[in-house]
């Protein structure tokens, strides 16, 4: 190995370290101290040790007291390094804040994690990050009707390609990772503790899935209990991962509506499934769609939706193509177009209205690909749509 090899392999783990650092101090501490990695790498943090010099980086009087007060009785670099030994020893990754992996989404937040600690193939993580990304929470105490359509819009997102994110909880989170492994799409859980943690207990087996086909992650320490606060602090996380949030029954004061606004906060479209005006646990959804969230009235009509108001937020921040070709999961609509022909879909359109099952019929084109290459067209005002799922050549 050179030594400018060496030495980017000694920053990457001194990083790592620092990281590690910042992540079991933010146990002790309140998230100031992760305000600092909006403007200063983690090693330049930890390195700080007196009030002084963190105050230098911008932390207020009282918080850099308190940080370099735990900061002293912290570990050493060397035990850090060996904890991440330790970690992945037992098979748990570690990205750091700076890592070419770490999901760039999550430096939107306020105070954006100090790493992630991961569960399954980190290779998976890549793959999220060149996906299209749907977050789908709601109530623990889900109802059937909740149920049911938490699994149809779960499944219909993860068959297109799509990959959905959730928090593992009982009722819908739990239906809706289940449904994504079913149609054999890519799923990833955020747990409120650390990754070597079942919470719930009786999601045993769905982490076990979840950990052999997708990917279980987690902002706390491998060890660390959930408890009242990490839930809401989890909870932003998977607001900042999803390119946009579909809610599925959820009261007032729910964790769903928390992460509703948090998404909102930070310009991420937010759908919601409307519900009777009588029932507590649908009253959230319909507040949401009363202050302007998308209705999700129909399966196919929202994961349309999505691709629109996705395509929008993302603007040139389309996922490059992995070397080699197509990438794993989300096929750009850009690729279906040059292969089959502008023209072949106006013309398939021509000047009716078409379902997407029609059209499928008509270019041979897969609906995922079809879906997709509908809202780029409808984006550069080649297509409108005449209604829920049916689409024409506009004038």
């Amino acid at each position: 190995m050179s030594r400018g090899a060496r030495k980017t392999e000694s920053d990457q783990q001194q990083r790592a370290a620092a990281a590690l650092g910042l992540a079991y101090a933010a146990l002790e501490c309140s998230s100031a101290v992760l305000r600092l990695l909006k403007s200063h790498p983690p090693e330049e943090i930890w390195a700080a040790r007196g009030s002084a010099a963190l105050h230098g980086l911008g932390l207020g009087k009282l918080p850099a007291e308190h940080f370099a007060s735990i900061r002293r009785g912290q570990r050493s670099t060397e035990q850090l390094l060996e904890a991440l030994a330790a970690f992945r020893a037992a098979g748990i990754g570690f990205v750091p804040f700076g890592d070419p992996r770490y999901p760039p989404q999550l430096t939107d937040l306020s105070h954006p994690p100090a790493g992630l600690f991961a569960k399954g193939d980190l290779e998976r993580l890549d793959d999220l990050l060149l996906t299209p990304r749907v977050t789908i929470v709601g109530t623990r105490r889900a109802t059937a009707y909740g149920v049911r359509a938490a699994r149809e819009f779960a499944a219909a997102f993860a068959s297109r390609g799509m990959a959905v994110i959730s928090g593992m909880a009982l009722g819908i989170d739990g239906r809706s990772h289940e449904a994504a492994l079913e149609a054999r799409g890519l799923t990833m859980a955020v747990l409120g503790c650390g990754v070597d943690i079942v919470y719930p207990p009786l999601h045993s087996e769905l982490y076990g899935r979840i950990v052999g086909k997708g990917l279980v992650m987690s902002e706390l320490p491998p060890g660390t209990g959930p408890s009242k606060w990490t839930f809401p602090n989890r909870n932003r996380l998977l607001a900042a991962l999803g390119d946009a949030l579909l809610v599925v029954e959820g009261g007032v004061t729910s964790g769903a509506m928390q992460t509703a606004e948090q998404a909102a906060q930070l310009g991420r479209p937010v759908f919601a499934l409307p519900g009777s005006i009588y029932a507590d646990g649908h009253r959230g959804c319909n507040l949401l769609i009363r202050d302007g969230a998308t209705p999700a009235v129909d399966v196919e009509a929202t994961v349309e939706e999505f691709l629109l108001q996705t395509r929008i937020e993302r603007g040139e921040r389309r996922p490059p193509q992995p070397e080699g070709g197509e990438g794993r999961y989300f096929q750009d609509p850009l690729t279906d177009l040059a292969a089959a022909g502008r023209e072949a879909i106006l013309e398939a359109l021509d000047d009716r209205a078409h379902s997407v099952d029609a059209l499928v019929m008509r270019t041979g084109m897969a609906a995922r690909r079809l879906t997709a290459a509908l809202a780029e067209l409808e984006l550069a005002g080649l297509v409108t749509r005449a209604g829920p799922g049916l689409y024409i050549r506009a004038p």
